[in-house]
């Protein structure tokens, strides 16, 4: 009796060493199963994982049981097999004799085992169950309160083992994310920041005054500001088009918001070609409100985009066109706003781009394809 109970603390301490060490979960409850084998002098020993979407125990780890049953067997959960009995009422389920056991329903990989007696005993977790640790004798043995006492005490040793590995993963996993987030961050600060310089430069040698400068700096600052605000809200992944097309038309809709019609789907950019489709409809809105049909009453315009699917790449086309405004000729001019709208856009975006000043209203129509743009600017 003394041996065996030294060889029980001994599987304890042991077992406690190697899980504060190991980092495979696979690996970790094989050597749990070897380690109850070898205390209890049992042959047949595994760990089930409790599969609840399944409805079923999966055959983990184990030892001593023949090719192709560990990590391929599964046993039923519910109250007529052992370890589903263990699991559902939480206290360990005994077998002294398998072939009188009427309580439940013998899986059929056991008694090719020639397993005679088993003990079941429920591996705890701080939500829900891991599963359970079975013990499978191939002779009869009459399991009394010490090796039921030690079974539990190594269950919830390895109970424990279990829930500080996967914190530990989880803990790896969101430093991972966070390092892949800083890197992005990084690139897109640094991505904003020039297409911030390559505004003021332009804007600077286009405008005619300080006043011109600085409102045509801050309304192309806005448009920039809320793109890459629904990225960020969109956990920096995509923003759908719609959302971005109404936040920067949105000041030239206060007053009548039939004054510029949307129409389209649902279309994720990601973040460069986000920041490109909201410089390029601020000044479009912008022009239309000082020169074109925004700026008279029963001016209107219709912004409408769809996807066209064709022998390669799908794209993106989007149309905006003015109606019912003053008569409009070409700019005498090409500053930085019709240099971004006929050629910066495009290229950035790798689409092609058309720019019409016919006499009832300008008409712009952007095609791009989907999916990530080029990230030059």
């Amino acid at each position: 009796m003394a041996n065996e109970y030294e060889a029980q603390r001994a599987a304890l301490a042991d077992f406690g060493l190697f899980a504060f060490r190991c980092g495979d979960l696979d690996e970790l409850l094989t050597r749990a199963a070897e380690l109850v084998s070898e205390a209890l002098g049992v042959e047949l020993v595994k760990v089930l994982e409790h599969r609840p979407e399944q409805g079923d125990f999966l055959l983990r780890a184990g030892v001593n049981w023949a090719p192709g049953v560990v990590g391929h067997v599964t046993f039923a959960d519910h109250e007529n097999s052992p370890a589903g009995y263990a699991l559902l009422s939480g206290e360990p389920v005994v077998s002294r004799d398998v072939d009188t056991e009427t309580r439940f329903q013998i899986p059929e990989v056991l008694l090719r085992h020639n397993v005679k007696s088993m003990i079941n005993v429920i591996i705890v977790g701080e939500e829900d169950p891991f599963g359970v640790l079975e013990v499978d004798a191939q002779g009869r043995c009459d399991f009394g309160q010490g090796e039921i006492a030690f079974l539990r005490t190594y269950a919830n040793l390895l109970a424990a083992a279990i829930e500080r590995m996967r914190q530990h993963e989880a803990l790896e996993r969101q430093a991972r994310e966070q390092s892949i987030l800083a890197r992005e961050l990084g690139h897109r600060v640094t991505n904003v920041l020039s297409l911030v310089q390559a505004l003021a430069k332009q804007t600077s040698a286009d405008s005619r005054s300080a006043v011109d400068f600085r409102d045509e700096f801050l309304g192309r600052l806005r448009a920039l500001s809320a793109a890459e605000s629904l990225v960020f809200e969109d956990r920096g992944e995509n923003v759908d088009l719609r959302r971005i097309a109404e936040d920067v038309v949105a000041p030239h809709r206060q007053a009548r918001a039939e004054a510029i019609a949307l129409a389209g789907p649902a279309v994720g950019l990601s973040a460069q070609q986000g920041r490109m489709i909201g410089l390029a409809l601020h000044e479009l809105a912008t022009n239309a409100a000082k020169h074109g049909a925004l700026s008279v009453p029963e001016g209107r315009v219709e912004l409408e985009w769809h996807r066209e699917e064709g022998a390669g790449q799908p794209r993106i086309v989007l149309h905006w066109q003015e109606f019912d405004g003053p008569r409009v000729a070409p700019p005498e001019q090409r500053g930085f706003g019709s240099r971004l709208l006929e050629t910066i856009v495009g290229a950035e975006l790798g689409g092609e781009v058309n720019l019409d000043h016919h006499p009832e209203g300008v008409a712009y129509r952007l095609v791009f394809p989907c999916g990530e743009a080029p990230q030059s600017l």
